[in-house]
């Protein structure tokens, strides 16, 4: 189904990856070792008179760090494999009359916000998918930052925070012509250079300014909304800035689906109150309650894991009955 309904080259590229089996690979990795600490912990509560060696409480202690520290690593894909599935929340902000209107009928290629000379033209959020380079972005025009707004006006600012506090990517417009965009303090703790560009918009009335203060080291681009100039580079910043939104986990990543997400997360709780137990040395019993839920959650991906596998685990690593 990700396959089919890919909405970029990274999406189709991810989901041909589980297709090939990536996914599939690491969950056969992480139930392989979550087998062999359950069998372990299994056989010194079902067989406690077989001549078995020491117990090894580290050994445990070990393959469930082994398996806790895989669920976190593919668990960090979850938001990428939204994004993927999704597009790039890509929030567009500025003072009113910025030119983020005209912007974004730039980069969509069609007129889709009204553009007028008059500020706060933009009262409501407006979103619009569109494919830039490899990646899916949802463009989303905002409400001008009017540090004065009209009722009206306002209501649309807080829907721009409201919508910022989820964005992905921020693209700042400011006109050169009146560069002084003042951000509130929840905007500015969620700026920088990973996330942001800013464009320098209406360069064809006048040359831009350099950056100071809270826009101090971010990426820019110059362009002109009216003109089409600079178009070109913007497009390339924003590929640039999308790229490095890809965890950095090799080639093989894989970005889950929220089922995948939400069984990992169960596996994930289980893991981490088996640690807990051993830390404090509590009973097997209620040590292996917490394995099989950790086993259970991770057959919710992979397939049901049967007790037969438990048992071939256990019984390839004990000589039990002999």
């Amino acid at each position: 189904m990700d396959l089919i309904q890919a909405r970029s080259e990274r999406a189709l590229v991810a989901a041909n990856r589980q297709l090939r089996g990536a996914l599939g690979r690491q969950m056969a990795v992480l139930i392989d070792a979550l087998l062999l600490g359950l069998a372990r912990v299994e056989a010194y509560i079902d067989f406690p008179d077989e001549d078995l060696p020491p117990e090894d409480q580290a050994v445990v202690s070990a393959q469930v760090a082994e398996v806790l520290r895989g669920t976190e690593r593919l668990l960090a894909t979850s938001h990428y494999g939204e994004v993927l599935r999704n597009g790039i929340k890509t929030v567009i902000i500025g003072e009113p009359n910025a030119g983020k209107s005209s912007l974004l009928n730039c980069l969509v290629g069609k007129d889709r916000a009204i553009v007028s000379p008059e500020p706060g033209t933009t009262r409501d959020f407006i979103e619009e998918v569109v494919n830039i380079g490899p990646h899916c972005l949802r463009l989303i025009d905002t409400a001008g930052l009017n540090p004065a707004p009209g009722a009206v006006e306002k209501l649309g600012i807080e829907k721009t925070f409201e919508i910022a506090g989820e964005a992905d990517l921020f693209v700042v417009v400011m006109a050169v012509n009146s560069p002084t965009l003042l951000l509130d303090k929840v905007l500015r703790e969620k700026i920088h250079p990973e996330n942001t560009l800013v464009v320098w918009n209406k360069i064809d009335l006048a040359p831009a300014p350099v950056l100071a203060g809270t826009w101090k080291g971010l990426s820019t681009i110059e362009v002109s909304a009216a003109t089409g100039e600079g178009l070109e580079g913007l497009r390339a910043k924003i590929i640039a800035l999308a790229d490095g939104l890809t965890p950095a986990l090799g080639e093989d990543v894989v970005a889950i689906n929220a089922r995948h997400a939400q069984a990992l997360k169960q596996a994930r709780a289980d893991l981490a109150s088996a640690a807990e137990k051993l830390a404090a040395g509590e009973a097997a019993e209620l040590l292996a309650s917490d394995l099989r839920g950790a086993l259970a959650a991770l057959g919710e991906i992979s397939g049901k894991v049967d007790n037969e596998r438990m048992l071939d685990a256990l019984f390839a690593n004990f000589c039990i009955g002999k």
